[in-house]
C-alpha cells in the first residue's frame, strides 16, 4: 500500500483536514478492514476497481458507488472487503467542515454512506472524471482545491458554534460541554442542538468518539507504545475507562481489534 498524504491551503483549514490517496494492488485473495466509530466526515472517491463493504453479520459485501459521502460513525458497523486495484482519493473535513462547505444538516449522516452525486449533484462525477486522468497526487490536491475553494467563496459567516466543534476535533475531545455553550452564548440544549446539526452527532458522544480515535491512531502510529502510555496522553481517567470505549466503539478489546491491521499501518477509510 502507498499512502499519501497532504494538508489543505491555509483559506481551508477551517473546513478541511487532510487530502489522502492511497494506492494498493492486492493479488491472490482479499483485505478484510474493520471499521471501528470514528468522528470524520469524508468525501471520498474510488478511482480503480470499487470498494466493497460487508455490513454486520451479512456474507455477501455490497459494491460502494464511485463515491460516497460519510458521515461520523458511532459503532463498529461494517468493514471493508479490499481486492484488485485500488486507487482511493479521500477528502477529510473538520468536523463542522462539511456542513460549511455545503450547508447541510448533518443529522441524517450518521452512521451513514451515500452516493456522493445524490448529496452534492453531478460535480461528483465530474471531479470523479478529473481525479481518474490526474497525473499524480499533487494535481489531485489541486482539483479538489479549487473546487472546494468555490464552495468557500459562498460561506456567508463565520459560524462560532462551527468553530467550536471543530476545537473538539482538534482537542482529542477535550473541550467541556457547558464551557463550550457558554463560549458560544447559548444555554448547553441550544449548543447540543446546533452542534448536531453541524456536526451529525450531540457533542458528548462526539466527544468520546474522537478520544477513542486519537487512542486507536495513536497504537497504529506506534505499535509499541504502552496502551498505558496511550490512554493516559489521550485523555482517559485509566486504561479500564480506554477499554470499555473500544468494546463500546470498536467491538472488542484494544489488543484484539488492534491485531486485526495485521501488517498495514494506515487506516483504508
Amino acid at each position: 500500500m502507498r499512502l499519501q498524504s497532504a494538508f489543505p491551503v491555509p483559506a481551508l483549514r477551517d473546513c478541511v483536514r487532510r487530502f489522502q490517496e492511497r494506492k494498493a494492488h492486492i493479488v491472490g485473495g482479499v483485505v478484510a478492514y474493520p471499521i471501528a466509530a470514528r468522528p470524520e466526515q469524508i468525501l471520498e472517491f474510488y478511482l480503480q476497481d470499487p470498494y466493497r463493504v460487508r455490513f454486520g453479520d451479512s456474507v455477501t459485501p455490497e459494491i460502494l458507488p464511485r463515491s460516497v459521502v460519510v458521515g461520523p460513525c458511532t459503532y463498529r458497523r461494517a468493514e471493508l472487503v479490499l481486492e484488485g486495484r485500488l486507487d482511493v482519493f479521500t477528502i477529510s473535513f473538520q468536523a463542522s467542515g462539511f456542513h460549511q462547505l455545503f450547508g447541510m444538516p448533518m443529522t441524517a449522516f450518521a452512521d451513514q454512506a451515500y452516493d456522493a452525486s445524490s448529496v452534492i449533484g453531478p460535480v461528483a462525477s465530474e471531479i470523479e472524471e478529473k481525479l481518474a486522468e490526474a497525473s499524480d497526487f499533487h494535481a489531485r490536491v489541486r482539483i479538489v482545491t479549487i473546487f472546494l475553494m468555490q464552495l468557500l467563496r459562498e460561506v456567508s459567516q463565520r459560524d462560532f458554534v462551527a468553530a467550536i466543534a471543530n476545537r473538539f476535533l482538534r482537542e482529542r475531545g477535550a473541550l467541556r460541554i457547558g464551557d463550550a455553550a457558554a463560549k458560544a452564548g447559548l444555554s448547553v440544549r441550544q449548543f447540543e442542538r446546533r452542534f448536531a446539526e453541524r456536526v451529525g452527532l450531540p457533542p458528548k458522544r462526539y466527544a468520546k468518539i474522537v478520544r477513542f480515535q486519537a487512542a486507536l491512531e495513536a497504537k497504529i502510529a506506534a505499535p509499541r507504545r504502552l496502551w498505558t502510555d496511550i490512554a493516559h496522553d489521550v485523555g482517559y481517567y485509566d486504561q479500564m475507562h480506554m477499554v470499555r470505549d473500544f468494546e463500546r466503539f470498536a467491538g472488542e478489546s484494544p489488543t484484539a481489534f488492534i491485531k486485526r491491521f495485521g501488517m498495514m499501518s494506515e487506516p483504508w477509510a
